[in-house]
Parts: structure tokens; C-alpha cells; sequence
């Protein structure tokens, strides 16, 4: 079973100051490091990052000169932090990792990587079982709009509640589990090539681009609010689709998608995707 926690909770005995560091500052690191700068559930006493990608870094450092620094090295970040975020290439990460020297009794690792592995992980870093994490997000956790899906699952004291303060977390058991809670975050992609695509279909209507484009974002907006509320009740969704007006354009578009097997093409994708994701294929269809 999973277990989900929002923004709301807290610890009844707040955490001390944490020094975070990036391996890495793409745009999943820029995100994170954005959403810690500015959050005030955890308070934090430094942000180190590698300079790489420098236009990332030096955002960063403009942004929030009083608590983040610049490091040429991956060791200097390692020795700056407390907490480190892994955010490299997959076929990166054990050189990475093995190049550095960790120290056991300080150090939180937390694998941004996607096809890494806790044992691997482990390995790479000596580190123990108890301080090295898996962890998925999306960009919206820049302004607390995210989830962390995070593994193993653990009353970790500093880790949650920083994972918390970025919009919510959810642990997976293990990381089986994980894997196929992983899949609905690839799917982000898809779903802005749908508003691509209904931009386009308006424009060819002789809708104006920018008016096009405005009118989807704000739809599809008003729509996500909607299924965000309540979203951890399990009908949910089940509710909002049963609220089409029976007959309607909401109710006959959903049937023209069924009929052309669209949302079995979406099961397809998901399997593939988690093939892909635990390394029995290529993620081709």
C-alpha cells in the first residue's frame, strides 16, 4: 500500500537547517532546487549545484544568490550538502557516483534517475539502505504544485517533509511498485501534444493562434482543477466522467474515443513505457 502525505502535514519537531546539493542542474534539478528556495515548511541553510547546464546554475545563483552556489566539481557539492540530489544521465550514474567520496554517518542520496536501482545505487556510493532513495517528480514542484513519488518507503524525518513542502509525496513500497507509478509521469509529453493538437484543429478553423492557444491552456486548466479536488478519493475520476450530460458532447466524445480504441492504445503505451522502465525492452511499439 502506498501512503500519501500533502503540504498540510507536519513534524511535531520541526527539522534543523539542511544543506541540499544537485549532481547535475538540468531541468528537474532546477525545478527541485527552485521549489526548496522557496518553500518555507523546511528551512534550509544551503543549495550547492554543479555548473552544468550553465544557463540552469546561473539562473539559480541569480535567483537565489543568498543560499545557492556554483561548483565546477561533483566532490565540492558533495562536501557543501547534506542532502544529494542525483539528476545525471542513466548511463552517467556509476561513474558518477564511484568518482565521489561519501561520507556514511552525513550523507542522503536521492536518484533523480529513472532506470537506476537502490542496490546499484548503494554500491556505487557505499552508502547504506537507510540513506539512499529513489524519487520522481514533474517541473510544477518549482511552485509547489507537485507530487514526489518516493522509495523505499520510510518515516524518513528531514526527506519527507522536504518532499512534502514541494506539493505532496507518495512512497511506493518498493520498487516494482514504483515502476509502474512512474508511467503516468511519461505520459506529460502525450498530453501536451494533445493540446498541441487542439490548438491546431482551431487554427485551421480560422481561430487566431494566440486565441487558440490561450482558450485550450485555460480549458484544460479548468478541467485539471477538477480532478485535482479530491483527487485521493478512488472514484474520483469515476465521478467526473459519470457528471457528462448523458447525450451530450462530453458523454459522445469519450464514446468516439472508446470506439476507436484509444484508451487501449493508452494501455499500450503505459506497458510499454514500464517495460522500458524495468529494462525488458526498448519502450517501442
Amino acid at each position: 500500500m502506498t501512503t500519501r502525505s500533502s503540504t498540510s502535514a507536519t513534524s511535531p519537531d520541526p527539522p534543523s537547517p539542511v544543506s541540499i546539493g544537485f549532481i547535475g542542474c538540468g531541468t528537474i534539478a532546477s525545478a527541485i532546487a527552485t521549489g526548496l528556495a522557496t518553500q518555507t515548511a523546511v528551512p534550509i541553510r544551503s543549495i550547492a549545484v554543479t555548473r552544468r547546464s550553465e544557463k540552469k546554475s546561473s539562473q539559480l545563483l541569480a535567483s537565489f544568490g543568498n543560499l545557492v552556489t556554483v561548483h565546477e566539481e561533483n566532490q565540492e557539492v558533495l562536501d557543501r550538502s547534506d542532502y544529494i540530489f542525483l539528476t545525471v544521465l542513466p548511463q552517467q550514474t556509476s561513474q558518477v557516483l564511484q568518482a565521489l567520496s561519501f561520507d556514511v554517518n552525513r550523507h542522503v542520496l536521492v536518484s533523480l534517475v529513472s532506470t537506476s536501482q537502490l542496490t546499484s545505487l548503494q554500491q556505487d556510493s557505499g552508502l547504506n539502505n537507510k540513506s539512499v532513495f529513489k524519487m520522481i517528480c514533474l517541473p510544477a514542484v518549482a511552485k509547489h504544485q507537485g507530487v514526489c513519488l518516493l522509495t523505499p518507503k520510510q518515516d524518513h524525518p528531514v526527506l519527507l517533509p522536504l518532499c512534502q513542502s514541494l506539493g505532496g509525496c507518495v512512497q511506493a513500497t518498493d520498487e516494482a511498485q514504483m515502476a509502474a507509478m512512474m508511467v503516468p509521469s511519461g505520459l506529460m509529453g502525450s498530453l501536451y501534444g494533445v493540446l498541441r493538437n487542439n490548438r491546431e484543429w482551431l487554427v485551421k478553423q480560422g481561430v487566431a493562434p494566440k486565441d487558440a492557444s490561450y482558450l485550450v491552456g485555460r480549458y484544460y486548466w479548468g478541467m485539471m482543477q477538477d480532478a485535482e479536488r479530491d483527487c485521493d478519493e478512488p472514484n474520483r475520476f469515476d465521478e467526473l466522467v459519470a457528471e457528462q450530460t448523458p447525450g451530450g458532447l462530453n458523454e459522445q466524445a469519450l464514446g468516439n474515443l472508446q470506439s476507436l480504441g484509444v484508451m487501449q492504445s493508452y494501455d499500450q503505451v503505459q506497458d510499454a513505457m514500464l517495460a522500458r522502465i524495468q529494462g525488458k525492452s526498448d519502450g517501442s511499439l
